[in-house]
């Protein structure tokens, strides 16, 4: 059930569509930002590339070709100087460096300013005519008219002087053209500077909406989570997160809020579980020694071979009722406990009778009956038999649960084989079974079918403990309608489990009596202590009575106790302080106690010293038992007694 949230603002955009916008913004602010970088700049600059080149190109062409005329004017000056050098051979050489110039047209770029283009194309028809007028000088000094040659070497130099000023006359206007394009994109940087940082003002200002958000929707939301899960792990179930959008983040406060409202009627059922079981184990001792007086005075009675057969058949009819009321009484306090019996081998049809035990009661009223199948040639099963009760008993519950909402005949089988190296047990019903949409979460924490009467942890703790011993648990569809659960357990080795029928410790089948011992037998209630005694002096034995540990003690240095049997809880002291205290003096007499007790509780530690569980035998417990129980104890240990 999630916690209703009144006045709970609700979020027009989720969680994940405002990082999806955040992310989008961020990204198109940076796309902005290179964009406006790469068309304003990469333009201005574009710009003064393409206007520099070609006055750049036209410059060096035709200073190229006046320095090549200037050179040619220069080397025929020197011709005429040189009468010793061979006026063919300087002509060869004057035209060999023209050739390249000859007849070359000035290429018209058509980006290159008018203001440029104007002094170069002067500067380039004086280059032209002073090629002319070389390659005519170089016509007569080939005819060889000197004097003409000479007269015109001398009007070269005011050519040459003309070209030169138009040369730099049209560097000038190409470094004023070029002044012009650099103040331009000096310009163009200048507003570039200004709308980046008009930009980095808008982002700046954006980062407190971005840190907003992002406090509100995610940091504050994380921050109530973790304090929420903080005084969880402190203990507190009783925290809610508060729920302040309804969008992913609300959500998962929401759930865990669910969460823990779930946990904390979990605990509180789990604490009224816990003192009902500490109320039942009180109780227990107290129920379970009338029940024992009662059948140890049943059974005492039926051994009188001189009652009536109507006498007979109602004592038998008590003691019955009264062994069941013990075995319930039993399986309560087992299931209760949530300490494991330290078994690691199970009997799985066992287990089966005392789970249906529990819930025997339900069957007559509600009118549904039970099948069983158990394998008569099961073998043992790998875990502990208490744990797989637990599991055993809520798959019970919920298969009666189930089958209260349909009509008659309500149906339930519970039914044991094995396959291959696993033991397979099933619960089934022809109840209303799952809907399928329940199916893929049937083992999570937390589903449940049956509303607000359902945790829905007992499946789930279920397949856990199964599946902690080895096992698995898995929901198969019943045939026709219902539902059916399938337990699967590790066989244990054969010799995992002693037989139930044999004799406990290997007693020999020539034991018959208890003649020839001592029995040492300790017990507050004289309603059970006194049959007791009278049963075992009819088996042979000799009897000393105690009515607690302290009086067995003592009873214990007068007499030679060959065997004891003791009550656990008893006061002033009871069974374990009394065996602790055998452990420490007389060990070899506390290996050969054998205790009753009609509360479990009781198979526990004590100063130091541990009971077997498999030397306490529970109450009310049949007579022929407790004899088996003490001859068995004589075989082990070697005790002569009669036959």
């Amino acid at each position: 059930m999630i916690p209703s949230q009144r006045g709970t603002p609700k979020s027009v955009w989720s969680l994940r569509a405002t990082l999806q916008l955040l992310l989008f913004t961020m990204g198109l602010y940076a796309i902005g930002i290179s964009a406006f970088l790469a068309l304003r700049l990469g333009y201005a600059a574009a710009e003064l590339r393409r206007g520099s080149e070609p006055i750049q190109g036209m410059v060096e062409d035709v200073a190229n070709r006046s320095h090549a005329m200037t050179s040619a004017a220069y080397e025929v000056q020197r011709a005429l100087l040189r009468p010793q050098v061979s006026e063919h051979d300087a002509i060869t050489a004057i035209r060999a460096s023209l050739k390249p110039f000859r007849g070359q047209q000035l290429e018209v770029y058509r980006d290159v300013p008018v203001a440029v283009r104007e002094p170069l194309f002067r500067a380039n028809i004086e280059a032209s005519k002073l090629e002319s007028e070389v390659y005519e000088i170089l016509d007569l000094m080939q005819f060889g008219r000197t004097e003409q040659v000479r007269a015109r070497v001398q009007a070269l130099d005011s050519l040459q002087v003309r070209l030169n000023g138009l040369l730099v006359a049209a560097e000038v206007s190409g470094l004023q053209d070029l002044a012009a394009r650099q103040a331009e994109l000096a310009a163009a940087s200048t507003q570039t500077t200004r709308a980046i940082t008009l930009w980095l003002v808008v982002g700046a200002l954006f980062l407190p909406v971005v840190w907003i958000i992002a406090r509100r929707r995610v940091w504050r939301p994380l921050a109530d989570l973790q304090h929420g899960l903080t005084r969880v792990a402190e203990g507190d179930l009783r925290v809610e997160v508060p729920v302040r959008r309804h969008d992913e983040m609300g959500q998962l406060a929401s759930h865990f809020n669910s969460m823990t409202d779930v946990l904390r009627q979990q605990a509180e059922e789990q604490g009224r579980f816990a003192a009902a079981g500490q109320l039942i184990a009180g109780v227990a001792h107290e129920v379970n020694n009338p029940l024992m007086a009662i059948a140890t005075l049943g059974e005492l009675r039926l051994d009188d071979p001189t009652i009536s057969a109507e006498h007979r058949t109602e004592l038998q009819h008590i003691v019955r009722q009264a062994r069941r009321a013990g075995r319930l009484l039993a399986g309560l306090l087992r299931f209760v406990r949530t300490d494991t019996s330290g078994i690691e081998t199970s009997d799985v049809n066992h287990v089966c009778q005392e789970a249906v035990d529990l819930v025997s009661y339900r069957f007559g009223h509600e009118e549904i009956t039970l099948e069983m199948q158990l394998d008569p040639d099961l073998p043992a099963a790998h875990g502990d038999p208490n744990r797989i009760e637990q599991v055993l008993v809520n798959l019970l519950s919920n298969a009666l649960d189930a089958l209260v909402r349909v009509e008659v005949p309500r149906r339930l089988r519970v039914r044991t084989h094995r396959e291959g190296e696993m033991i397979h047990l099933a619960v089934e019903d022809n109840g209303p079974g799952i809907d399928p949409h329940m199916v893929s979460r049937l083992f999570r924490p937390f589903s449940t079918t049956k509303g607000k009467h359902g945790t829905g942890l007992g499946l789930y703790i279920s397949r856990q403990i199964v599946r902690d011993l080895g096992g698995d648990l898995c929901y198969e569809p019943a045939a026709g309608r219902g539902a059916r659960f399938v337990v699967g357990l590790r066989a244990a080795a054969a010799d995992g489990l002693p037989d139930r029928d044999a004799d406990v410790d290997g007693r020999p089948e020539a034991v018959k009596t208890l003649a020839g011992l001592r029995v040492l037998l300790v017990d507050d209630e004289s309603a059970i202590r006194r049959p007791l005694a009278r049963f075992l002096k009819g088996r042979g034995a000799e009897v000393v009575e105690a009515a607690d540990g302290v009086e067995a003690l003592r009873q214990v240095r007068r007499h030679v106790v060959d065997l004891i049997l003791a009550d656990l809880r008893m006061p002033r002291m009871d069974g374990s302080r009394m065996y602790a205290e055998l452990a420490a003096t007389r060990p070899e007499l506390a290996a050969r106690t054998i205790f009753l007790t009609g509360d479990l509780a009781h198979i526990k530690e004590s100063a130091g010293t541990t009971i077997d569980p498999k030397r306490v035998l529970l109450k009310p417990v049949k007579l022929s038992e407790v004899e088996e129980r003490l001859l068995a104890v004589c075989a082990q240990h070697g005790l002569r007694q009669g036959t």
